[in-house]
Order: structure tokens, then C-alpha cells, then sequence
């Protein structure tokens, strides 16, 4: 039932000529993500010379998330003040520039600091067209298919993304990281064009073109006017989406550190690969049962579902403290995550006025980011090397748990609040 609703809500999309262009710019750019990213790992994280540890990979997160989660300000306010559509063809093509700069230092013996400034501006640029993405999809969709939208349209660009991936992967064996950089060049190319097809997305209200010496100021203006303006309900959902990113980022840095400890390095791979897996799986049933469930229990009752089915996951599964358990456990984390964040992305697009939605999913990017930032270097100063440690699990369950029990009550309460006493 719920493939096929999944299947139906995609068909019915397509049929929208709007969402079908949106479409098409979305997987061509997270297909070529997924190729980029391989050729990175190749030249970076496989290198024997460089082979990191578990908790090297935790500062890693930092170094690569929160740089490029700091542009979410400079987007927020050009989507919510530029033409999405241009921003979109403008940032796509800059983001072709710096992969071919990437591609060009890739061939040098040494990695140096250029070729990581390169990479950086990539991840900087993506996030502000994921952002992009988001804001521009009410206005490719009719209301009664937004909850839809937001489960196909995300779900199938994870999918390119591991499609690319595989296709990367491919490439790799077969040539240089340089051509698996250029041929991830063309799907940015193609997401461009696609973009540059769409029709208007918005903003509602297009103010005059920003000059770049104003910039710093708008920035600072734009977000004291969202903070002061921002319905108490996007507060609410904003924060949910940083404590449900804590226990994935933990328990993420913990698999890695049991998984070293529990196998020999030629199981390694595959151990995580499994862990990986099992990952995705629980991302993608999400997708596939949320705009199934979500009308019928409603959008609060369901997050508040996913959220108990997470506790029940961290305390049944996580002591067994197994490469087993804990795959089976990020099964668990992934359906409640992506549940968790179908729902917000819906709640957030129907409760926060367009003219401050630019920088509401700006700001999420951010706190989705600094969430699996801040578990993970949490996780390498309290973890032991051997990733043995069960407390983790009680208390990301009792964290679920009052997620579960809290989110009901708060969501009446600042909802009441925002109709009575409206923010701005």
C-alpha cells in the first residue's frame, strides 16, 4: 500500500509541469553529488598515506559541515529576496566552476589547501541549492500534494545520489579521479538548464537586485527581522530538527568505532557498508509510509509516533552493542529521522510566510548540520576507542521519549500563542 502510494504520489507530480523541471534540476544535481563525493573519498579518505581514525572522522565533520553550513545566512537572505529561479541557474554554475577547479588540483601529487578551499566552496554552493530546492516547491505544487512533494522530491534525490554513487564508484575503478570530477560536471551543467526552465518560484515579493557592498548588512537586518517575525511554531520545528540529529550523529561516530573494534579490517568495509545500508532502508520506508500515514493520524501525532518508535529502538536494540544491533538500530534512527523531517518540511512551508521561508530552511540546513556535528564530537570525547558503551542508548531513548510525549502540548501551545499573539 504505501509503494504504491509513493508510486501514485510521483506519477501525479509528474504530471505538473513546474515540479517536473524542479524534478529533473534536483536529481541532476544530488546524481552528480553522489559521483563527486566518490572521487573525493577516493582522493582523500582512501588514500593509504591519510587513512584516518574514527575520531579524525568526527573532526572531519566539522571542517567540511559547518564551514559550508555557514553560507545558510547569505542564502537565506538571497532566496528570500532574489529570483529563486536565477539564484538556482547562477549558484548551479558556479558550483560546475569550482568542481572543475577540484578536478584540475586533483591531478597535482599532494593534496593541498587549495584543492580543500575548492571542495568547500561545492559543499558551500549545494547546500544553498538544496535550500533553493526547498523554497521553490509550494510554488510548483498544489497544497494538497505538498506533504507528497516533500516525500518523493527528497527521497529520489537521495536515491540519485546513491545511483551516482554506484556510477561513481564505477568510474573510479576504471579511470582517474579527475574524469570521475568531470563527469559529475555534467549533471551540474544539466541541473542548470533544468533550473533555468522553471517557471517563477518565488519569491512572493522581489525586492531590488542586493549589491554586494550591502550584503553584510542585509544579512544581519534579514535575520533580526526572522528572529523577531518567526512564527513561534517554525521555532519550535527548527529546534526539533537539531535534537532529532543528535542521536544519529552519535550513534553514527559509535558504529564506526565498534564496527573498528569488532572486525578486522577486511570486514571493515562491508560492516559498514551493511551499517550504511540499513540506514538508507530506514530513510526511504519512511518516505514511502509518511504520505500515506501523515493525513490519517495528522502531522503532530505522526512525528510524535516516529519519535516513540526511535526511544523503543535506542533501548530494545542499542545494549546488544553488535555491528548487528546497532545496523539494525540505524534502521530504527533513519525512519524516525527522515519521519521526523518529512513532517517538518511540510509544517514548515505551510506555517512560515513565504517572504521568510528562504531563510527558515537556511537556518535548518544549519542546525540539521550542527546536530550531526556537535553528537559526533560528543561521541569522540566520551566514547572509548572500542565504541563499547551502552549509556548512549538510554539516554538518546529517553530523549525520543520526551520528544514523543512534549512535542503534542507545545505544538497546542505555541500554535494558540501564534494566533492570539502573532510575532513582528
Amino acid at each position: 500500500m504505501a509503494r504504491v502510494t509513493f508510486l501514485r504520489a510521483l506519477a501525479a507530480l509528474l504530471r505538473q509541469r513546474g515540479f517536473r523541471r524542479l524534478f529533473v534540476s534536483r536529481i541532476s544535481s544530488q546524481g552528480s553529488d553522489g559521483i563527486f563525493q566518490v572521487a573525493l573519498a577516493s582522493h582523500v579518505l582512501f588514500n593509504p598515506e591519510k587513512a584516518a581514525d574514527a575520531r579524525s572522522i568526527a573532526m572531519a565533520f566539522a571542517v567540511i559541515l559547518l564551514p559550508y553550513s555557514l553560507i545558510g545566512p547569505f542564502a537565506g537572505v538571497l532566496l528570500d529576496r532574489w529570483d529563486r529561479r536565477r539564484v538556482l541557474v547562477v549558484v548551479q554554475l558556479g558550483r560546475l566552476v569550482a568542481m572543475l577547479a577540484v578536478a584540475a588540483l586533483s591531478a597535482r601529487p599532494s593534496v593541498s589547501g587549495g584543492f580543500f578551499a575548492a571542495v568547500l566552496v561545492v559543499f558551500s554552493l549545494n547546500r544553498f541549492i538544496l535550500a533553493g530546492l526547498s523554497a521553490a516547491l509550494p510554488h510548483v505544487v498544489s497544497r494538497d500534494l505538498l506533504v507528497s512533494a516533500n516525500s518523493v522530491a527528497p527521497t529520489c534525490g537521495t536515491l540519485a545520489y546513491l545511483v551516482g554513487g554506484a556510477l561513481g564508484t564505477g568510474l573510479a575503478t576504471v579511470s582517474s579521479d579527475e574524469v570521475v570530477v568531470l563527469v559529475s560536471c555534467v549533471g551540474v551543467a544539466g541541473a542548470s538548464w533544468a533550473a533555468a526552465r522553471l517557471p517563477f518560484v518565488g519569491p512572493d515579493d522581489v525586492e531590488a537586485v542586493l549589491g554586494v557592498r550591502h550584503l553584510l548588512g542585509r544579512v544581519a537586518a534579514g535575520f533580526v527581522e526572522a528572529a523577531r517575525t518567526l512564527p513561534r511554531r517554525g521555532r519550535l520545528l527548527l529546534t526539533l530538527v537539531l535534537l532529532t540529529r543528535l542521536p544519529f550523529g552519535f550513534f553514527l561516530l559509535q558504529t564506526l568505532l565498534l564496527v573498528r573494534h569488532a572486525t578486522t579490517p577486511d570486514g571493515q568495509a562491508m560492516a559498514i557498508a551493511v551499517a550504511a545500508a540499513a540506514a538508507a532502508a530506514g530513510f526511504a520506508l519512511a518516505a514511502f509510509v509518511t504520505p500515506w500515514l501523515l493525513p490519517k493520524v495528522g502531522a503532530i501525532r505522526y512525528a510524535a509516533g516516529v519519535l516513540a518508535v526511535g526511544a523503543l529502538g535506542c533501548i530494545t536494540l542499542g545494549p546488544w552493542l553488535t555491528p548487528g544491533s546497532i545496523s539494525a538500530l540505524g534502521f530504527v534512527v533513519g525512519i524516525s529521522s527522515q519521519g521526523v523531517k518529512i513532517t517538518v518540511d511540510s509544517l514548515l512551508q505551510t506555517h512560515v510566510p513565504d517572504h521568510l521561508l528562504g531563510r527558515a530552511f537556511s537556518v535548518y540546513d544549519v542546525m540539521y548540520n550542527a546536530g550531526l556535528v556537535v553528537a559526533a564530537g560528543a561521541g569522540a570525547v566520551l566514547l572509548p576507542a572500542s565504541g563499547l558503551a551502552w549509556w548512549p542508548f538510554v539516554v538518546f531513548a529517553g530523549l525520543y521519549l520526551a520528544l514523543a510525549l512534549g512535542i503534542g502540548p507545545l505544538w497546542q501551545r505555541v500554535s494558540r500563542a501564534d494566533e492570539t499573539r502573532p510575532l513582528g
